[in-house]
């Protein structure tokens, strides 16, 4: 359960000690602070008796302040002494042991601070605790933090969330998910702060069903507010439950700048381009200005959708610095031109930025690529060499196709060294795209040594190869690459069916045909129009008319392709009527017949056509 009874608020039975010692060495806004309210200067002080410390502006100074020994009900306090502003027993205040350690400007002031209470204090007052836990981690030492919490002899809600962030700053997922069902077990009761903690760590660690618990706990104690429903709505967005992330979006009272951008990046993100930008032009009627990253998903929706117009307008607020313009949003713009097909546009902003990183250039270098303007592609990645810029995966991915594009095999191989020096040639997609790199270069043997080297291979790893065969001549050992495939494990898709089937076609290997056909027919892929029009094709090649007669009349949908396989089919088997017949009802049905189907199809039935066209026109009138 997440609904344990409250932590003790029982005090400390035994009270700080008074001391004589001079406290380390405050810092200059501590000091100023003092001044400016004439207090009695802390170098000076000969008793801590003297200190008055209403100075002190803290977030939870109004319920410290509210605190009463017959009243305290502050979460955040489980010892009454420490409520009070003034000094314990004569002693110097907790409140401003923690103001001290909020101020501390390094880990060595820190660390005296810390040395200063344990020789002070006999045990650690729980407020003090968790400021010297946040000090800890706000300069990045976890293993100090996490001594004090253990040494600590009471811990509130405020000590468990503390740790636990600290823990996920430093991506230790498991060590803090450990340690919130250790404050469970304890009897810690769960507030609006803890809650969002433990959101973001089912977020970071994809953990559908706890933060699910989580989210039905938040219902159930009413600790909806803003920041706990963003968060609710961040952790569903993180899950890819769109629709979850919707509900709660939609359940939300009030909402601001951070749950309209978390639901902007996510449908971004998945694919969901259209709702990105409704959801965008939502956010500004409701009157929120747009951040640089909400731009940014919503940049990256427009690239996608190529909504050109949309994304010039953005870049307009851009222009008039109505939004930040950073190196991200720079490169989500260089992005958006490039694969609107826009590419003046984008080569513009990439030129005008005057910092770019990684993904500026790999966006410019990708939209050339795509483009198919290989040589452009290859001379700015020389230059992003040049400079110095270190390439990540998907920088390497656009080089090796623009190099493929143009048959660049010397750069591909220089970038191939480069793979192979930073160890990139781990990464799946690399390699995939190694292996589609060298059958376009025409070297089999190289593509083939580099699909055996991989550590994994997957169906496009295995698709490339075997459509590279296939292209190249090679079609035994496309079949080759295939039964290899199958036994691996890996399921061919689409596009492995199609390059399979055209290899069959080449050699005219019916018998292999039909395997594949039947392993196809188990799948969805048998209703796609690229694996219809090989097995028209395939079925064609080998003689086969009625069973590619049967293929063509099952297929859901039918392109130029499988139009043109199953007229050619009829046409060069000798059945002029059906090649003829089938041609006026393709031209019926809005599709155009080009030269090649007109001049194979008339050149072989030429002595037929006005007795076809004469039947139509009667077939015609008479419907």
């Amino acid at each position: 359960m997440l609904s344990p009874a409250f932590i003790s608020t029982a005090t400390i039975s035994q009270s700080p000690p008074c001391f004589s010692v001079q406290p380390p060495p405050i810092s200059l806004s501590t000091r100023r602070a003092c001044s400016k309210w004439n207090l009695t200067s802390i170098d000076r002080c000969k008793s801590p008796t003297n200190l008055r410390f209403n100075f002190i502006k803290d977030p939870f100074r109004a319920s410290l302040v509210a605190c009463t020994t017959e009243t305290c009900t502050a979460q955040e306090c489980t010892d009454v002494e420490s409520c009070s502003n003034e000094p314990v027993n004569g002693c110097l205040s907790p409140y401003l042991i923690a103001a001290w350690l909020r101020s501390s400007r390094g880990v060595k002031e820190l660390r005296a601070i810390h040395a200063f209470i344990l020789r002070h204090f006999s045990s650690l007052v729980t407020y003090v605790g968790n400021n010297l836990i946040s000090s800890y981690l706000r300069f990045g030492m976890l293993i100090d933090a996490r001594r004090v919490f253990d040494e600590m002899p009471m811990r509130s809600v405020v000590t468990w969330t503390a740790i636990i962030n600290g823990y996920i700053d430093f991506d230790l997922t498991d060590e803090a998910l450990g340690l919130f069902g250790d404050s469970v077990r304890s009897g810690v009761r769960a507030n609006g702060k803890m809650f969002v903690c433990i959101l973001n760590l089912c977020a970071k660690r994809l953990d559908f069903e706890l933060g699910r618990q989580i989210h039905g706990a938040i219902v159930k104690g009413n600790w909806g507010n803003l920041i706990v429903d963003s968060a609710i709505v961040y952790f569903y967005a993180q899950c890819k439950d769109i629709s979850s992330a919707f509900v709660a979006f939609e359940h939300m009272p009030k909402r601001d700048i951070v749950c309209w951008t978390s639901m902007i990046t996510s449908c971004s993100q998945q694919g969901l381009g259209r709702e990105a930008i409704s959801m965008f032009s939502n956010m500004l009627s409701d009157g929120f200005l747009p951040n640089e990253f909400s731009v940014c998903s919503v940049l990256k929706a427009c690239g996608e959708e190529r909504e050109l117009k949309i994304g010039k307008q953005l870049h307009g607020l851009v222009i008039k610095k109505i939004i930040k313009n950073d190196v991200f949003v720079g490169s989500s713009l260089v992005d958006m031109y490039a694969k609107s097909g826009s590419l003046a546009d984008s080569r513009e902003v990439f030129d005008e930025m005057r910092n770019r990183n990684t993904v500026t250039w790999t966006s410019i270098i990708a939209g050339y690529a795509r483009e198919g303007l290989g040589e452009e592609a290859v001379n700015l990645f020389r230059l992003m060499n040049k400079q110095r810029v270190p390439a990540n995966d998907l920088t390497i991915v656009s080089i090796l196709r623009a190099c493929g594009s143009i048959g660049a095999s010397l750069t591909g191989r220089e970038v191939h060294a480069q793979i192979v020096k930073n160890s990139f040639q781990t990464n799946l997609h690399i390699g995939s795209t190694l292996v589609w790199f060298y059958c376009k270069c025409r070297n089999q043997p190289k593509a083939s040594m580099v699909l055996q080297q991989m550590p994994l291979r997957d169906v496009v790893s295995w698709t490339a190869i075997i459509s590279g065969c296939a292209h190249l001549g090679h079609e035994s050992e496309a079949l080759e690459f295939l039964e290899n495939m199958i036994e691996e494990g890996v399921e061919p898709n689409s596009f492995t069916y199609s390059s399979a089937l055209k290899a069959c076609a080449k050699m005219e290997a019916i018998l292999q045909g039909r395997l594949i056909h039947s392993s196809a027919n188990k799948t969805s892929a048998v209703s796609n129009v690229f694996v219809g029009s090989a097995l028209i094709y395939m079925y064609a090649k080998c003689g086969y008319v009625t069973e590619a007669s049967q293929v063509f009349d099952s297929m859901p949908e039918r392109n130029l392709v499988s139009w043109k396989a199953m007229i050619l089919c009829y046409a060069r088997n000798g059945l002029c009527r059906e090649a003829l017949k089938l041609m006026y009802r393709m031209q019926a049905e809005g599709i155009e017949v080009d030269d090649h189907i007109f001049g194979t199809v008339y050149g072989v039935c030429g002595d037929v056509k006005c007795e076809v066209d004469s039947s139509l026109e009667y077939s015609l009138q008479t419907q």
